[in-house]
């Protein structure tokens, strides 16, 4: 029996060694399993965080591109209004210039005023002096301007 118990204990370590290299394969097998799934979820979670950046950074040139539009549109409004005000005085004044027509004293003045003013006219015998060296100076100084000279 004792050779019967010699087969019996070294069928046991055989059978032991073959499990304990069976089980440190499934132990290797699923050690490279966990080592492979967080690199997928790993890749994932990049283009998740590259595609939510793309967007970000999209967000961000929109909105700014939006906000220099919007200064344009509100620095052409600020120049439409000041051209605005510059008719609406322009219209008061051809009004006035209007209702002055009407009356012949005060259309006497506004036809002198335009002969003098547009065309240079002047009265009989009335003498204009023009100092060039006035408006020369002016132009020297930077304090005038060329329709200076013309007047």
């Amino acid at each position: 029996m004792h050779d019967e118990q010699k087969i019996i204990a070294l069928k046991r370590r055989i059978n032991n060694e073959d499990f304990r290299q069976q089980e440190k394969a499934i132990k290797e097998q699923n050690r490279q399993k966990r080592f492979e799934a967080p690199i997928k979820k790993r890749r994932r979670f990049n283009i998740i965080n590259f595609l939510f950046s793309v967007f970000v950074i999209y967000f961000a040139y929109t909105a700014v591109n939006q906000y220099q539009m919007l200064n344009d549109l509100d620095n052409q409004i600020g120049e439409k209004l000041f051209e605005k005000a510059k008719v609406e005085k322009k219209v008061q004044e051809l009004k006035s210039d209007v209702e002055k027509m009407n009356n012949e004293e005060e259309l006497l003045e506004l036809v002198e005023k335009i002969a003098r003013n547009q065309y240079k006219m002047v009265k009989p015998n009335e003498i204009i002096y023009i100092d060039k060296n006035k408006n020369d100076n002016k132009l020297i100084q930077g304090i005038g301007f060329q329709g200076d000279l013309e007047n």
